[in-house]
């Protein structure tokens, strides 16, 4: 028994004095955002947000690798729908490291398990999320940049099991330097996504909280294309090409009476559509305090499995067709004296679909602030 609490009093100094030797990491983000269609379809569901984000953890810092433990946690309040306010909780743990003698190799890894929690009708969507991400970044030459990585992300509805998953994601990025101010990025995504439950083919209207599911896999391959032009101090323009196929084509949906939440991932998983997505980015470092950007972009998504539904609930083609044009603008300012950021975003969205529910168009003002500690 000595011997034991001997061993617990010299494991619980060790892990003090780690700690001691840590450095603390503290940031608190607020927003407030003011959005004239909420759930992003035809119904203009309108309502102020506000979001309180809180990330605190320990970092060990050394000249050749870091570990950082920390926690990152937000709640977000819905003035005009109560009922979707959330928050979300997770635990992280990081790890980097230099892989070379000369620093330019970095090996990153990520652990994470986190909890979502709403509340009222909308607890349904209740989740856990285990995420385990590697990512190794490699230079090849003076000019060439290689990275490949790897997601594993774990998710379960306590409520709607049909729709709990595993998912494994690679990624492979080259990067080459034409010039000092020319950048050309090469990436290919392959992703497949398997379900917990097998739930056999529903063949139903979509809006009364039925789902259809056809098999429990789906398999998404993607290639994307970046160039990023300096035109000036602090001036530059990137425009990219993404493309998204799905190889498998067995997606499960999920339409709902208590919302349909169009860029939600029950709603509108990444891997139920297919199809081109470019965007144009102008990025403006007005002063060394001041920044600006300005991103258009345009995405066409073909939902793989999904029909285009009239107001009655009757099938009107058989692929869902969407067409998203989409705005945004920062302002980003940084205060010295205060230590703070301020961002402020205008965000604009035209969704035009061949299922009229989700032609709709949205607008959205946010003021945020950064506060470390």
């Amino acid at each position: 028994m000595r011997t034991l609490r001997s061993l617990g009093s010299v494991l619980l100094l060790a892990v003090s004095v780690q700690f001691l030797t840590a450095q603390m990491e503290t940031e608190m983000s607020v927003m407030t955002m003011a959005d004239d269609n909420v759930y992003n379809n035809a119904d203009m569901r309108t309502s102020t947000a506000t979001s309180l984000s809180l990330s605190s953890g320990y970092a060990w810092l050394n000249e050749t690798d870091e570990f950082r433990l920390f926690y990152d946690g937000s709640y977000t309040y819905y003035n005009d729908l109560t009922e979707r306010t959330n928050h979300y909780h997770s635990l992280n743990a990081g790890y980097a490291a230099e892989t070379d003698t000369e620093g330019n190799d970095i090996l990153r890894l990520m652990l994470s398990y986190g909890t979502g929690i709403n509340r009222d009708a909308f607890v349904l969507y209740d989740r856990s999320v285990f995420n385990a991400a590697a990512d190794w970044k490699l230079l090849l030459s003076e000019r060439f940049i290689h990275r490949i990585g790897y997601d594993l992300r774990i998710v379960s509805y306590p409520l709607l099991q049909d729709f709990s998953y595993t998912e494994h994601a690679f990624m492979l990025n080259g990067a080459y330097a034409a010039t000092s101010t020319t950048t050309a990025i090469l990436q290919a995504d392959l992703g497949t996504k398997f379900y917990g439950t097998d739930a056999g083919q529903t063949s139903s209207a979509m809006r009364k909280g039925i789902m259809s599911s056809i098999l429990p896999s789906v398999t998404q391959l993607t290639g994307m294309i970046k160039v990023g032009q300096g035109l000036g101090d602090g001036v530059g323009l990137s425009a990219s090409v993404r493309y998204q196929w799905n190889i498998q084509k067995q997606t499960r949906y999920l339409s709902s009476e208590y919302g349909y939440i169009s860029d939600d991932e029950l709603f509108d998983d990444h891997y139920g559509y297919e199809g081109f997505h470019s965007n144009l980015v102008y990025t403006h470092h007005i002063n060394d305090a001041l920044l600006g950007r300005l991103t258009l972009g345009l995405q066409n998504k073909g939902y793989s499995a999904l029909a285009a539904l009239d107001w009655d609930g009757n099938i009107i083609a058989d692929q869902r067709q969407d067409s998203r044009y989409y705005m945004n603008a920062l302002l980003e300012q940084y205060l010295e004296s205060a230590d703070i950021t301020l961002k402020l975003a205008f965000d604009l969205i035209d969704n035009r679909s061949n299922d009229p529910y989700y032609n709709y168009r949205n607008t959205a003002v946010t003021l945020q602030c950064d506060v470390p500690f």
